[in-house]
Protein backbone atom coordinates (compact mmCIF):
# COMPACT_ATOMS: atom_id res chain seq x y z
CA UNK A 1 0.00 0.00 0.00
CA UNK A 2 1.66 3.45 -1.01
CA UNK A 3 0.33 6.92 0.03
CA UNK A 4 1.69 10.00 -0.66
CA UNK A 5 4.37 11.83 1.46
CA UNK A 6 1.63 14.96 0.98
CA UNK A 7 -1.50 15.58 1.12
CA UNK A 8 -1.28 18.21 -1.16
CA UNK A 9 -0.69 15.53 -3.29
CA UNK A 10 -4.05 14.03 -3.25
CA UNK A 11 -7.00 14.36 -1.09
CA UNK A 12 -8.28 12.70 2.70
CA UNK A 13 -10.83 11.27 1.53
CA UNK A 14 -8.84 9.50 -0.94
CA UNK A 15 -6.61 8.54 1.37
CA UNK A 16 -9.05 7.30 3.93
CA UNK A 17 -10.91 5.10 1.12
CA UNK A 18 -7.55 3.48 0.24
CA UNK A 19 -6.60 2.58 3.87
CA UNK A 20 -10.65 1.34 3.92
CA UNK A 21 -10.28 -0.79 0.86
CA UNK A 22 -6.87 -2.16 2.20
CA UNK A 23 -8.59 -3.08 5.40
CA UNK A 24 -5.76 -1.13 7.07
CA UNK A 25 -4.99 -1.31 11.04
CA UNK A 26 -2.66 1.54 11.77
CA UNK A 27 -2.56 5.04 12.58
CA UNK A 28 -2.42 7.87 9.86
CA UNK A 29 -0.58 10.78 11.03
CA UNK A 30 -0.64 14.36 9.30
CA UNK A 31 1.99 16.63 10.21
CA UNK A 32 1.39 20.32 9.53
CA UNK A 33 4.03 21.97 7.38
CA UNK A 34 2.86 25.81 7.02
CA UNK A 35 2.14 28.94 9.51
CA UNK A 36 1.88 29.03 12.95
CA UNK A 37 0.68 25.46 13.59
CA UNK A 38 3.52 23.80 11.47
CA UNK A 39 4.93 20.72 13.10
CA UNK A 40 1.33 19.88 14.81
CA UNK A 41 0.61 16.33 14.30
CA UNK A 42 -3.40 14.57 14.00
CA UNK A 43 -3.23 10.84 14.28
CA UNK A 44 -6.51 9.22 12.84
CA UNK A 45 -6.29 5.56 14.10
CA UNK A 46 -7.61 2.41 11.55
CA UNK A 47 -8.93 -0.76 13.02
CA UNK A 48 -9.36 -2.72 9.65
CA UNK A 49 -10.35 0.32 7.75
CA UNK A 50 -12.47 1.33 9.91
CA UNK A 51 -11.93 4.87 12.14
CA UNK A 52 -11.81 3.89 15.86
CA UNK A 53 -10.46 6.97 17.52
CA UNK A 54 -8.95 11.06 16.27
CA UNK A 55 -6.59 12.61 18.28
CA UNK A 56 -6.25 16.02 17.32
CA UNK A 57 -4.50 19.76 18.58
CA UNK A 58 -8.64 20.74 18.77
CA UNK A 59 -9.33 17.57 21.33
CA UNK A 60 -13.01 19.17 21.68
CA UNK A 61 -15.51 17.55 22.46
CA UNK A 62 -14.32 16.25 25.76
CA UNK A 63 -16.89 12.90 26.35
CA UNK A 64 -17.74 13.78 29.50
CA UNK A 65 -18.86 17.30 28.15
CA UNK A 66 -20.92 15.59 25.55
CA UNK A 67 -22.72 13.23 28.36
CA UNK A 68 -23.44 16.48 30.17
CA UNK A 69 -24.85 17.90 26.96
CA UNK A 70 -27.22 15.21 26.18
CA UNK A 71 -28.63 15.23 29.31
CA UNK A 72 -26.82 12.36 30.72
CA UNK A 73 -24.69 13.03 33.30
CA UNK A 74 -25.43 16.31 35.70
CA UNK A 75 -22.33 18.82 36.89
CA UNK A 76 -21.83 16.28 40.15
CA UNK A 77 -21.71 13.17 38.64
CA UNK A 78 -19.43 15.20 35.88
CA UNK A 79 -17.39 16.40 38.55
CA UNK A 80 -16.93 12.51 40.29
CA UNK A 81 -16.00 11.38 36.53
CA UNK A 82 -13.35 14.32 36.70
CA UNK A 83 -11.98 12.86 39.75
CA UNK A 84 -12.12 9.74 39.10
CA UNK A 85 -9.89 10.12 35.94
CA UNK A 86 -6.98 11.90 38.24
CA UNK A 87 -7.06 8.67 40.11
CA UNK A 88 -7.11 6.32 37.21
CA UNK A 89 -4.75 8.32 34.30
CA UNK A 90 -4.43 4.91 32.54
CA UNK A 91 -8.30 4.47 31.92
CA UNK A 92 -10.55 5.96 29.39
CA UNK A 93 -13.25 8.10 30.00
CA UNK A 94 -15.90 5.92 28.44
CA UNK A 95 -14.23 2.87 30.35
CA UNK A 96 -14.96 5.04 34.21
CA UNK A 97 -18.13 6.44 32.97
CA UNK A 98 -19.68 2.47 32.75
CA UNK A 99 -17.51 1.14 35.86
CA UNK A 100 -19.21 3.59 37.61
CA UNK A 101 -22.32 3.09 36.35
CA UNK A 102 -23.24 6.79 35.21
CA UNK A 103 -24.62 5.76 31.85
CA UNK A 104 -25.03 2.54 29.69
CA UNK A 105 -22.44 0.99 26.50
CA UNK A 106 -24.58 1.87 23.85
CA UNK A 107 -24.64 6.05 25.49
CA UNK A 108 -21.38 6.02 26.10
CA UNK A 109 -20.59 4.46 22.20
CA UNK A 110 -23.05 6.81 20.85
CA UNK A 111 -21.47 9.56 22.65
CA UNK A 112 -17.99 8.44 21.14
CA UNK A 113 -19.04 8.70 17.46
CA UNK A 114 -20.56 12.23 18.06
CA UNK A 115 -17.03 12.61 19.42
CA UNK A 116 -15.26 11.25 16.63
CA UNK A 117 -17.64 12.73 13.55
CA UNK A 118 -16.44 16.42 15.53
CA UNK A 119 -12.78 15.65 15.30
CA UNK A 120 -13.09 14.23 12.10
CA UNK A 121 -14.00 17.65 11.02
CA UNK A 122 -11.32 19.36 12.58
CA UNK A 123 -8.93 16.73 9.97
CA UNK A 124 -10.83 17.67 7.36
CA UNK A 125 -10.00 21.18 7.13
CA UNK A 126 -6.55 20.67 6.37
CA UNK A 127 -5.10 21.70 3.30
CA UNK A 128 -1.80 20.28 3.46
CA UNK A 129 0.95 18.13 5.30
CA UNK A 130 3.25 15.67 5.82
CA UNK A 131 1.75 11.84 5.18
CA UNK A 132 3.03 9.06 7.26
CA UNK A 133 1.70 5.84 8.27
CA UNK A 134 2.02 3.71 11.16
CA UNK A 135 1.08 -0.66 11.47
CA UNK A 136 0.09 -1.43 14.47
CA UNK A 137 -1.53 -4.18 16.36
CA UNK A 138 -5.05 -3.95 16.92
CA UNK A 139 -6.11 -2.38 20.02
CA UNK A 140 -7.72 -4.13 22.81
CA UNK A 141 -11.23 -3.27 23.18
CA UNK A 142 -11.52 -2.79 27.09
CA UNK A 143 -15.04 -0.70 27.34
CA UNK A 144 -17.14 0.38 25.34
CA UNK A 145 -15.89 2.08 22.02
CA UNK A 146 -17.41 3.56 18.54
CA UNK A 147 -15.87 2.68 14.88
CA UNK A 148 -17.08 5.33 11.97
CA UNK A 149 -18.19 3.50 9.10
CA UNK A 150 -17.27 4.20 5.24
CA UNK A 151 -20.66 6.32 4.92
CA UNK A 152 -19.88 8.01 7.99
CA UNK A 153 -15.84 9.00 7.26
CA UNK A 154 -16.24 9.29 3.32
CA UNK A 155 -19.82 10.16 2.53
CA UNK A 156 -19.84 14.01 0.82
CA UNK A 157 -16.25 14.12 1.41
CA UNK A 158 -14.16 15.39 -1.41
CA UNK A 159 -11.88 12.72 -3.07
CA UNK A 160 -10.21 13.77 -6.72
CA UNK A 161 -8.98 17.10 -6.32
CA UNK A 162 -9.02 19.44 -8.93
CA UNK A 163 -6.54 20.70 -11.17
CA UNK A 164 -6.09 24.04 -9.24
CA UNK A 165 -5.54 21.77 -6.21
CA UNK A 166 -7.74 24.09 -4.18
CA UNK A 167 -10.48 22.69 -2.10
CA UNK A 168 -13.89 24.61 -3.17
CA UNK A 169 -15.34 23.69 0.06
CA UNK A 170 -12.79 26.28 2.18
CA UNK A 171 -13.87 29.76 2.05
CA UNK A 172 -10.83 32.14 3.08
CA UNK A 173 -12.79 35.12 2.84
CA UNK A 174 -15.27 33.82 5.61
CA UNK A 175 -12.45 32.35 8.01
CA UNK A 176 -10.82 36.21 7.60
CA UNK A 177 -14.68 37.85 8.80
CA UNK A 178 -15.04 35.08 11.30
CA UNK A 179 -11.55 36.61 12.88
CA UNK A 180 -12.33 40.54 12.11
CA UNK A 181 -9.16 40.70 9.83
CA UNK A 182 -9.04 41.72 6.27
CA UNK A 183 -7.95 39.14 3.56
CA UNK A 184 -4.40 38.67 3.64
CA UNK A 185 -3.76 39.64 6.96
CA UNK A 186 -0.60 38.45 8.70
CA UNK A 187 0.09 35.58 10.44
CA UNK A 188 0.82 37.19 13.60
CA UNK A 189 -2.88 38.78 13.44
CA UNK A 190 -4.41 36.02 12.60
CA UNK A 191 -2.91 34.26 15.59
CA UNK A 192 -3.58 37.05 17.55
CA UNK A 193 -6.98 36.92 16.59
CA UNK A 194 -7.48 32.83 16.93
CA UNK A 195 -6.04 33.67 20.86
CA UNK A 196 -8.66 36.08 21.72
CA UNK A 197 -11.72 33.96 19.94
CA UNK A 198 -10.44 31.18 21.59
CA UNK A 199 -10.21 32.78 25.09
CA UNK A 200 -13.68 33.71 24.67
CA UNK A 201 -15.46 30.94 23.35
CA UNK A 202 -13.08 28.10 24.58
CA UNK A 203 -15.93 25.63 26.73
CA UNK A 204 -13.56 25.64 29.60
CA UNK A 205 -13.79 29.51 30.27
CA UNK A 206 -17.56 28.75 30.59
CA UNK A 207 -17.96 26.69 33.75
CA UNK A 208 -21.34 27.61 34.60
CA UNK A 209 -22.98 27.39 30.92
CA UNK A 210 -26.24 25.24 30.62
CA UNK A 211 -25.90 22.26 28.37
CA UNK A 212 -27.48 24.32 25.92
CA UNK A 213 -24.60 26.94 25.91
CA UNK A 214 -22.00 24.25 26.01
CA UNK A 215 -22.96 22.17 23.05
CA UNK A 216 -22.87 26.57 21.21
CA UNK A 217 -19.42 26.74 22.57
CA UNK A 218 -18.13 23.27 21.25
CA UNK A 219 -19.81 23.98 17.79
CA UNK A 220 -18.08 27.72 17.87
CA UNK A 221 -14.56 26.57 18.92
CA UNK A 222 -14.49 24.02 16.42
CA UNK A 223 -14.98 26.15 13.69
CA UNK A 224 -12.72 28.58 15.43
CA UNK A 225 -10.23 25.96 15.22
CA UNK A 226 -10.86 25.08 11.74
CA UNK A 227 -10.51 28.39 10.14
CA UNK A 228 -7.19 28.93 11.78
CA UNK A 229 -5.81 25.44 10.84
CA UNK A 230 -6.86 27.08 6.90
CA UNK A 231 -5.15 30.39 7.48
CA UNK A 232 -2.12 29.55 9.16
Amino acid sequence: MNLPGRLSRTTLGDLFGTLYRARATGVLELVETRGATAGTSHRVYFSAGLVDRIDTANAEPRLGELLLRDGTLDREALRRLLACLVENPGRRTGELVTAELMASDAVVAAALKAQLRTRLDTVFALTDAEVRFHVRRPPPRTGPSALLVPREFLHGRRRARGESGTRPDADPAADYELFGLERGASRDSVRQAFRRLASEHHPDRHPGASSEELATLVRRFSRISAAYHRLG
